[in-house]
């Protein structure tokens, strides 16, 4: 996804942060629809490049019962009182953006939305390591049936 994603900004760097797994020297499983996780990851690193000034960093972890994606920047980050409101279908947090600059404001929607399916959680918060924004997907290794 790094290769993939890395050509819409040159002046960006994205990379593969912390990658960490409970089961050393085992395959890495998670249970999850591979296309709608990929979507959910893909439109976090397209809305993290768009405001980061330098970096994009993504990083899992899967321990034995849970998954987790983080995907931080060093952009401006997401003021406290907007965390909860970004992920409202056609939420923007800065009004010079505009459809033509890109975005119609339905991508972290989208991203709840699909990581909801997966019976998980889509948060924000700061950056720890490069002082934007960091935001996360947890979601059980193991799904239950419906």
């Amino acid at each position: 996804m790094i290769a993939e994603l890395a050509p819409l900004r040159a002046d960006v760097r994205v990379s593969r942060g912390e990658c960490l797994t409970s089961e050393e020297g085992e395959a890495a499983w998670v249970e999850a629809e591979p296309r709608y996780l990929h979507r959910a990851v893909q439109n976090l690193v397209s809305n993290a490049m768009r405001h980061a000034e330098n970096e994009v960093r993504i990083s899992y972890r899967l321990e034995a019962q849970q998954c987790r994606i983080d995907v931080d920047d060093d952009g401006p980050g997401v003021p406290e009182e907007a965390w909860e409101q970004i992920f409202t279908p056609f939420m923007r947090i800065d009004d010079s953006r505009t459809r033509a600059s890109g975005g119609h404001g339905l991508g972290l929607s989208i991203v709840r939305r699909i990581i909801h399916w997966h019976e998980g959680r889509a948060l924000i918060g700061h950056s720890g390591s490069l002082g934007g924004a960091c935001f996360s997907l947890s979601w059980p290794r193991t799904q239950v049936p419906r």
